[in-house]
């Protein structure tokens, strides 16, 4: 039968230390900041480049160019090109789902201008 393991817990009073040293909490000693460093020296920090200004986003003056993401283009694009082909050919070898969603343009238009 296996022996059950010893668990060893931290002290109510350290805790605080350990928190700063893991970097749950920002480390407040030249202890914590040296288990600090130990514990991530081999992290990899990929923001060197870069310069973070804590009071512009305390401040809420940090300001990035927002990202336009554009969703279902390819698809807005080929039923665009399906409709282009029916303004040309006429209504031949034509889907009913397009036959229909012309249709209710088409009417939602003239229903507007009444």
């Amino acid at each position: 039968m296996a022996k059950p393991k010893k668990i060893e817990l931290i002290e109510v009073g350290v805790l605080d230390s350990w928190l700063g040293s893991t970097g749950f909490l920002f480390p407040s000693n030249e202890l914590e900041l040296d288990r600090f460093n130990k514990l991530y020296e081999d992290y990899d920090y990929k923001l060197d480049d870069l310069s973070i200004d804590p009071l512009a986003i305390i401040n809420n003056t940090f300001h990035r160019e927002p990202k336009v993401l554009m969703m279902f283009e390819n698809d807005i694009t080929e039923e665009m090109e399906g409709l282009r082909m029916v303004a040309r050919k006429g209504n031949k070898d034509l889907a009913q789902h397009i036959i229909d969603k012309m249709r209710r343009k088409h009417n939602q238009g003239s229903s507007e201008e009444e």
